[in-house]
């Protein structure tokens, strides 16, 4: 589950990370009242769960206040990479002499906790990774020791060995890696964590993401505004019993094990075919169960083909069939719907499909070029 920022700078400030002075606002009006309230200029911030919202219109720097409401209307309208923002954070705009990176996240290659810093903030890490990888450290802990001074003091060298200002920073690291561990996250990022003309470091943006596994002990950090995430396809999945996995593309896959899902976007990507999501169904799958899970993926608004493969064992290829032939009435038009039926009672259950007008195949690639077909038909 990922957080706004307005919410990630809550617990920042609760937990004494200095911000801005700044607010949430709902409506424009509001955004005029907040930055009367501050008395300078502000930096309206449109609250969105994606990236890139500088480049796409979404954060302005307003210094006469009679222009909020406007450039507040303005931002409330505009789309970041499909999404509506929830609000607008207001903030008083602040005078910066340096611009830092600090993250915390769980690295699942290396399986540790890993604490990025570099000495030039304001961009996405990738980008300071690509542009300057001299000026960017990765610090591994041992989550069984946690993180010691040794390992925040290699970060001295990359502020100059400006022991006022490393001293400032240390006190941040301990305390960002204090609320990456309490609310069991998957990242925490300050960027930029911005050194200002009095000596203050105070964080200008922030991102929190949050382990949906551990979000029966988080539940106070949802929301109104985060319903929009807690309804993504994975979690809807998740509430109907099954694991779903949403990817890029308008393909649904519907198989009964990881390896027939796999194997199946590996042949999709082949003939160029992008998935949208993948469901699994596991073993021991019931004509209610198929139904259940068809009903999940077509509320995935990306999806305009399900393509099932099954392989009959625990689960009969003619009870996945029943399934499927009651489901197509829910099942809207202009979604394409193809079967690889493999294993326990296949040619029952191709015989059912064929009653209600759709034909099975038991080869994989044979289905994969059906739907291709049917797909660009349309």
């Amino acid at each position: 589950m990922k957080l706004y920022e307005y919410q990630a700078k809550e617990i920042f400030s609760k937990h004494e990370i200095n911000i801005q002075k700044g607010k949430l606002a709902k409506t424009p009006q509001e955004a005029k009242q907040i930055a009367a309230d501050i008395g300078g200029p502000v930096v309206l911030k449109s609250q969105v769960l994606v990236g890139g919202r500088g480049k796409a219109g979404g954060v302005k720097i307003v210094d006469d206040l009679g222009q909020v409401e406007k450039v507040a209307e303005i931002i409330m309208k505009t789309e970041i990479k499909g999404n509506k923002p929830i609000g607008i954070l207001v903030e008083k705009k602040m005078e910066i002499k340096l611009e830092l990176y600090l993250g915390i996240a769980f690295d699942r290659k290396m399986k540790k906790t890993v604490i990025i810093f570099s000495p030039s903030g304001g961009m996405d890490v990738e980008e300071i990774s690509k542009r300057y990888p001299q000026k960017i450290i990765k610090i591994y802990i041992d989550e069984l020791l946690g993180i010691q001074d040794f390992h925040i003091n290699r970060l001295l060298p990359l502020v100059d060995n400006d022991r006022e200002m490393f001293s400032k920073l240390k006190k941040i690291v301990k305390i960002l890696y204090s609320i990456y561990k309490k609310y069991d996250s998957l990242i925490v990022e300050i960027n930029p964590l911005a050194l200002t003309e009095n000596g203050d470091l105070v964080a200008l943006d922030g991102k929190m993401e949050i382990d949906n596994n551990a979000s029966y002990r988080q539940k106070l950090l949802v929301d109104e505004d985060n319903k929009d995430e807690e309804d993504s396809i994975e979690l809807i999945g998740k509430k109907a019993g099954f694991v779903v996995i949403k990817l890029k593309g308008n393909i649904s896959i519907i198989s009964n094990g990881a390896g027939l899902a796999l194997s199946t976007l590996d042949l999709l990507h082949k003939y160029n075919m992008g998935v949208a999501n993948i469901l699994d169904l596991s073993g021991g799958a019931t004509p209610e169960k198929v139904m259940r899970a068809i009903k999940v993926v077509i509320q995935d608004k990306d999806v305009k083909g399900i393509l099932f493969n099954i392989f009959g064992g625990i689960t009969r290829c003619d009870e996945i069939a029943r399934g499927i032939a009651g489901a197509l009435k829910i099942i809207p038009e202009d979604i394409s719907v193809v079967c690889r039926l493999q294993g326990t009672n296949r040619e029952e259950g191709i015989n059912i499909l064929k009653d209600v007008n759709l034909d099975a195949d038991t080869d994989l690639e044979e289905t994969v070029k059906n739907i291709v077909s049917t797909m660009n038909r349309g």
